[in-house]
């Protein structure tokens, strides 16, 4: 194999601050994350060869959901009596879903997954083949099929609060379901309604919110660096398009798609959208992404937007440093300083506080075929192309060096 090794990597969660006094919200991920040690194998010409991996989640969660807007939730999901009769208008469990919203809900979760950038010397075989869209999301997911990967070093694994943890303390009352990486049951692209709807401004900025208005609409995008999203015919590969047109994508592979989410405690599934991209770093292949809430479904004049401005930048971290001094010289600029943090406000809040450009926000808001919206809208805002922490030079470290740098790369919060 002409690489064999890998090392821990974690989305850049942001950090606290705003460059002026507007007043918006943002929500940031506790606890300790989830790190899991994965040893994939795969068939050479001298037998079988171990591969050594790692994936890098944490949850982020929020306190009192439906007190930070000021527009009502959906009646199929709200508890009013539209008609005076004294029964609430939804089901049961759907009260409890916004007692749930209410209380300290999981709204979303970050992930990495680092693999060694292997190919098999005078064979067609890589990693980078293999790990097709869809067989990564599976695989996340909770659907062992794809056989090597699956397999994980459990026993390695901390925090989080899923299967393969004992600390109920993190996530009280979490038990063990099918997705071994997310504290969330996740499904993969599963269409939820409406459609998703990209909008590309003047300045490059590419901005995807789930339209409810569009049934029928694209339930998966595939948004490369350059150019406009399109819908695939299906996730076998990172850049096709439709007709099986094969598009010009470096390997930065990424797209956005609609899914089912159900956290510990929560009555029910919501929607959500889910993300992921693939970029490379140290002869490594790093899938980088999440789940978000998404906001459309649930709330009245309320969208979660995801954004990117282009290629998602990979912070080399030196191993066994002052990790939080090397992230604060490493990552700059406001978009990267923010990074996968999730900002909420009105979108002329967002505009003012610079999260949001306001050609973004006016593209969203006129989206062709669409009536401009009366009054504000609420949005969950999230950097698609946060910038990624990259543990690098690491290839003697022991496992459990790798561990600890895998946990306080994933709490990178200055």
């Amino acid at each position: 194999m002409t690489n064999t090794g890998a090392s821990p990597a974690a989305v850049f969660a942001g950090v606290e601050w705003n460059d002026d006094e507007t007043e918006i919200a943002f929500i940031m991920a506790p606890g300790s994350p989830h790190v899991t040690r994965l040893t994939p194998t795969v068939s050479s010409g001298v037998g079988v060869v171990e591969l050594e991996g790692w994936v890098t989640s944490s949850a982020v969660m929020a306190q009192d959901y439906n007190s930070s807007r000021s527009n009502k939730q959906k009646s199929e999901w709200s508890d009013d009596d539209s008609d005076g009769d004294g029964v609430s208008d939804v089901e049961e469990d759907d009260d409890e879903l916004v007692a749930y919203l209410g209380g300290e809900p999981i709204v979303g979760e970050r992930f990495t997954v680092c693999l060694p950038d292997a190919e098999v010397p005078g064979r067609s075989e890589s990693i980078a083949a293999t790990v097709t869209p869809d067989r990564l999301i599976a695989y996340l997911t909770g659907d062992d099929s794809f056989a090597g990967l699956a397999k994980a070093d459990s026993k390695k694994s901390r925090g989080g609060g899923d299967c393969d943890d004992d600390d109920t303390d993190i996530h009280p009352g979490a038990v063990c379901g099918t997705t071994p990486h997310f504290v969330a049951e996740v499904t993969g692209p599963v269409a939820t309604g409406g459609g998703l709807e990209a909008v590309r401004t003047s300045d490059g900025v590419m901005g995807v919110v789930n339209s409810p208005t569009a049934e029928g609409g694209a339930s998966v995008l595939v948004c490369p660096v350059d150019g406009d999203a399109y819908e695939p015919d299906d996730l076998s590969q990172w850049g096709r398009a439709a007709r099986d047109v094969p598009t010009q994508l470096t390997q930065q592979g990424r797209l956005v798609s609609q899914a089912m989410v159900q956290p510990p405690g929560c009555p029910r599934a919501f929607p959500a959208l889910f993300y992921v991209s693939r970029v490379e770093s140290d002869d490594q292949l790093v899938y980088t992404g999440g789940w978000v809430i998404d906001d459309a479904a649930l709330y009245e004049d309320s969208e979660t937007m995801l954004t990117m401005a282009g290629p998602t930048q990979v912070v080399g971290i030196e191993c066994c440093f002052d990790y939080s001094e090397a992230m604060s010289r490493a990552v700059s600029g406001e978009r990267a300083r923010r990074g996968a943090r999730i900002d909420s406000g009105t979108s002329e809040e967002l505009v003012k506080a610079g999260v949001l450009s306001s050609r973004l926000a006016e593209g969203i808001r006129k989206r062709p075929g669409r009536e401009r919206y009366e009054g504000e809208i609420e949005l969950k805002h999230v950097a698609v192309d946060a910038p990624v922490l990259h543990l690098t030079s690491a290839s003697r470290a022991s496992q459990d060096v790798k561990f600890k740098a895998g946990a306080e790369l994933s709490k990178s919060v200055n």
